[in-house]
């Protein structure tokens, strides 16, 4: 009669340890592609994220070149007392409050501005850029 009962033990204690063993076999997450505002950001990923430090008053400004003419969501993540901004090459500023889709050209410096002039208890800001599908040639707007 131990025989058994230590068979069934034994099998018990691997059915658990089998059991136990695939609680952890989900895949890793892919890592957020963080970007600093303080380098210029050359021929980013299809998802990106900029992250400003605006612990302190004024402009914090990122420069991004992307590769080709391609169509991006702006997403902007922060504090809604933030001011941000993406300026063209041409100098022209669109303000962008929660998400934007732009046409944006390929081989040139855009400016992404977090500007936090009155809130000195704010430390980071992060904006989203995410690539889209759509055909650069028949989007509008452009930017």
């Amino acid at each position: 009669m131990n025989s058994p009962y230590r068979l069934s033990t034994v099998l018990l204690v691997l059915l658990v340890a089998l059991s136990a063993s695939n609680c952890n076999k989900t895949p890793n997450p892919p890592p957020d592609n963080i970007f600093s505002y303080r380098d210029p950001i050359e021929n980013p990923p299809d998802e990106f994220k900029i992250s400003f430090d605006i612990s302190q008053l004024g402009d914090k400004i990122a420069t991004v070149k992307f590769a080709d003419s391609t169509v991006w969501t702006i997403t902007n993540q922060g504090d809604s007392r933030v001011s941000f901004y993406i300026q063209n090459p041409e100098g022209e500023k669109q303000g962008i409050n929660s998400s934007v889709t732009y046409g944006l050209r390929g081989g040139v410096w855009y400016q992404f501005i977090a500007n936090n002039n009155n809130h000195t208890e704010l430390r980071d800001f992060f904006c989203k850029l995410t690539k889209q599908q759509d055909a650069y040639e028949g989007f509008v707007p452009k930017f």
